[in-house]
């Protein structure tokens, strides 16, 4: 009997054992079959990096193109803006000279140009910025000039200056009270020339 349950033992266990070697032998395959799969996971998402470093160089390429353009548009939106900015004054200067030659601008009108000038100073020159006060001061005494002396006494260089210095704040800082600073210091101009009969 000990044979017999030896044997029957023996069985039991050469079943098990082939029944582990089976399962065994199975379930390399089947991690053979899943390490393939990973490995072709794997190469797929190596094409889709590949893929993404494309895109990237594209989208840089598309980022430097807009930057390009982006700048261009810039410079072209400021070269406009010059030239419509000279395109109006030319218009200005146009008008006004064309209105003091025929006499049009009465004494009053000269006195308020004087005096709203003189205001626009006043505000800017407390700030000291963007006037400096040596150049508030300075458009001040022309102001004072062209408000105290005859026509024929006043220093048409110092108007011509009081004229730059609007004109490079305007420039500068693109602010309405500098334009017309300059317009009124230019009407004031124009308005001492015909003065002078040298309009």
């Amino acid at each position: 009997m000990n044979v017999e349950l030896l044997v029957g033992f023996a069985s039991t266990i050469a079943a098990i054992a082939a029944s582990a070697a089976t399962l065994g032998y199975w379930l390399g395959r089947k991690f053979e079959e899943i390490e393939k799969r990973f490995e072709e996971i794997d190469k797929r998402f190596e094409e889709i990096d590949r893929k993404f470093k494309e895109i990237d160089k594209r989208f840089e390429g598309l980022e430097r193109r807009f930057e390009e353009l982006e700048r261009r548009m810039d410079e072209e939106f400021a070269r406009t803006r010059e030239e419509f900015t000279e395109l109006v004054r030319a218009l200005h200067t146009h008008l006004i000279e064309f209105m003091a030659m025929k006499g049009l601008f009465t004494t009053g009108e000269r006195s308020y140009l004087l005096g709203e000038s003189e205001r626009i100073i006043a505000a800017y020159k407390l700030r000291g910025n963007p006037l400096s006060s040596e150049e508030a001061e300075f458009l001040l005494e022309v102001l004072r000039e062209l408000r105290e002396k005859p026509a024929k006494e006043v220093d048409l260089a110092k108007l011509d200056r009081a004229l730059e210095i609007a004109d490079q704040w305007f420039k500068r800082d693109r602010i309405y009270e500098a334009m017309k600073l300059w317009i009124n210091l230019y009407t004031l101009r124009a308005i001492l020339l015909k003065e002078r009969g040298e309009l």
